[in-house]
């Protein structure tokens, strides 16, 4: 059994393509999570033979101490199971630390390997005192050390940890899902839609949408603003009813799977990807958000703040903003306006995401990571 342990209701992008792969070599593997309410369980492709950790409704902002005891009890649970199931297990894969804390030491113990799957640097993750931030870096640098291998999603997040661990970590980039490559659909002269998906709730910035769905109003576009997802309902409310005071069309879809979510980026025109730099781990941000924006050639507003912002300015496949989503207003609308810029704005986007996130290109890197010494090993 390959034991696939998140937080996360269900596995993601990141983590699919782990699940995918090895199901492609024939191993058997197994997904365990807790289960959060409200969100759409996938039964379809995912073995979830070992049931879940428990059901836990645990929101954005809803408490330290209730996160704290969310944490101890599914580490309690996958203590228990991974202790019962370890004649059949032949490799953990936990992501993140939050699911690592009891798992990973008695891995140790069982001379089980694991192979720990950093999404987020816990450490930079929450606003952490100084202490407490050195206190969790260095306690997932044991894990990284105690690991079989540690993947990390970009080699600046790699170069966050200490130099002792590097040969422990392996750059796993953060490629969709699936090819979302798609030929361009240049925008109608006056009719623009604009896309959000994710977790929906004040702190993810989609006010930004607004924003600029207000000043493209204003240079007589129609706008469409398409929003799906799980989070806050009174927030979405509060999302509807601003909608209808500015006369913006608007439309909450609910939580849709990843490929009904990418389907409807591909006919959309614009979508923003917003990273709050008063967040060290906004800045080192590595989502698989930019690349299917690109790869569904639709227009990627972002900030500029980011790593990932910063190499693509040479690339010309992004409008980029400092303060406020409004300084792109203008090169956003001369954009529209211009159906040969527009044109060769997807084209060069496309070279980009073919070039950078071909699948063939991730094939060649999960192999190279998931050798044959390391098959061996864990076989």
């Amino acid at each position: 059994m390959y034991l696939f342990i998140r937080s996360s209701t269900n596995p993601g992008p990141r983590v699919n393509r782990l699940i995918k792969y090895f199901n492609n070599l024939g191993k058997k593997t197994v997904y365990l999570s807790p289960c959060r309410f409200g969100d759409k369980l996938d039964t379809t492709s995912i073995n979830r033979n070992l049931g879940n950790l428990g059901k836990f409704d645990y929101f954005d902002g809803s408490g330290f101490l209730k996160y704290l005891s969310f944490l101890f009890k599914i580490n309690i649970k996958i203590l228990k199971l991974i202790f019962i199931n370890r004649k059949i297990i032949k490799i953990i894969h936990f992501s993140d630390l939050e699911v690592i804390l009891f798992g990973g030491i008695l891995c140790k113990f069982l001379r089980i390997p694991f192979v720990y799957n950093i999404h987020d640097n816990f450490y930079q993750r929450y606003e952490f005192n100084f202490i407490i931030a050195c206190i969790l870096k260095y306690l997932e640098f044991c894990y990284i050390q105690m690991s079989y291998i540690t993947l990390v999603p970009e080699i600046f997040r790699k170069e966050a940890y200490p130099v002792l661990c590097h040969n422990k970590i392996k750059i796993l980039r953060n490629f969709p899902d699936f090819d979302v490559r798609t030929d361009a659909n240049l925008c109608e002269t006056r009719k623009i839609r604009l896309f959000y998906g994710g977790w929906i709730s004040e702190n993810r910035n989609i006010d930004h949408y607004f924003d600029l769905a207000i000043a493209l109003k204003k240079r007589d576009f129609n706008i469409e603003l398409i929003l799906c997802g799980w989070g806050d309902m009174d927030y979405i409310k509060t999302l509807k009813n601003f909608s209808e005071i500015h006369k913006i069309s608007f439309e909450y879809l609910g939580q849709l799977s990843q490929k009904d979510s990418v389907a409807l980026l591909q006919t959309s025109d614009i979508s923003i990807a917003y990273y709050n730099p008063n967040k060290v781990i906004n800045i080192l941000a590595a989502s698989n958000k930019i690349p299917e924006i690109i790869g569904s050639s639709t227009i990627l507003i972002t900030n500029k703040h980011t790593e990932i912002a910063k190499s693509l300015v040479p690339y010309n496949i992004s409008l980029q903003f400092d303060q406020s989503i409004t300084e792109v207003v203008d090169p956003l609308v001369k954009l529209l306006r211009d159906k040969v810029a527009l044109s060769n704005f997807f084209k060069r986007s496309l070279e980009y995401y073919s070039k950078e996130y071909a699948p063939s290109k991730l094939q060649n890197v999960m192999d190279e990571i998931f050798d044959e010494t390391f098959l061996k090993d864990i076989s």
